[in-house]
């Protein structure tokens, strides 16, 4: 048996990436998925389907939902359908998330409100609508994925407000949750290597690498396998805190 088998686990924007990472992770460790993405074209739809896929070939149910993870309406029919698709949602990921980097004084309106729902919004949207799920089971996990949020980033205001967010909203979730026996906690990835960061110039991926003590980006095994734990029952007295999976750069 795995660390998560018999669980229910719904991870948002998580046709690619970290959150794709998480998923076959889960998987692996025989959770059923339920996982959400955008979907604007063919293409994005064909990479819904394929994920769904290859998660359901690790031998667990799996099922894909489009949808804008911001739209809190939507957010609510989604979350039902999860639960009458699986019948209860153990686990809870709020990985959607976008960038529209921008120095804080050129940052338009629409760079700061785009970012900030999509980001944060949509988490207080599936929190709210899988926290009453988790209610009448007595338990659950939510992981927010936290990133710049600890310490800023420059070009990043938007960005980094949505994250610090991600993680007053674990902690006040863990405050008020925890005598229902709801955890909740946040992970901060730093340089991690995915899609986004190989499009970076080299010069800036090694600038950031020697931020770094151990000198190399992380992998989305090393996001996965510390959801994984967090997920468990292995972290069952752990809520309310950050992990910072960045190879050091932030102490």
């Amino acid at each position: 048996m795995g660390l998560l088998t018999g669980k229910t686990a719904l991870i948002t924007g998580a046709a690619r990436g970290i959150g794709k990472a998480i998923a076959l992770k889960f998987a692996a460790e025989g959770a059923n998925i339920a996982f959400t993405d955008l979907v604007l074209n063919d293409d994005m739809a064909a990479g819904l389907e394929a994920t769904r896929k290859e998660i359901e070939a690790v031998g667990v149910t799996c099922r894909a939902y489009a949808g804008n993870a911001a739209d809190f309406e939507q957010t609510e029919a989604t979350v039902k359908q999860v639960k009458e698709d699986f019948g209860g949602i153990d686990i809870l990921v709020n990985n959607a998330g976008i960038t529209k980097d921008g120095l804080m004084l050129r940052m338009t309106e629409k760079q700061w409100d785009d970012v900030i729902n999509v980001n944060l919004k949509s988490a207080f949207n599936f929190v709210h609508a899988c926290v009453p799920v988790m209610m009448r089971q007595r338990g659950g996990s939510i992981i927010n994925m936290a990133s710049v949020g600890v310490h800023g980033n420059a070009g990043q205001a938007n960005y980094a407000a949505s994250k610090a967010g991600l993680i007053a909203l674990a902690k006040s979730i863990a405050q008020e949750m925890g005598p229902k026996g709801i955890r909740a906690n946040a992970i901060a990835p730093g340089f991690i290597e995915t899609a986004m960061t190989a499009a970076l110039p080299d010069e800036v991926r090694e600038e950031w690498k020697k931020k770094i003590p151990l000198r190399r980006g992380g992998q989305v095994d090393d996001i996965a396998n510390v959801a994984t734990f967090l997920a468990s029952d292995m972290s069952s007295y752990i809520t309310g805190q950050v992990i910072q999976v960045d190879g050091g750069m932030n102490m």
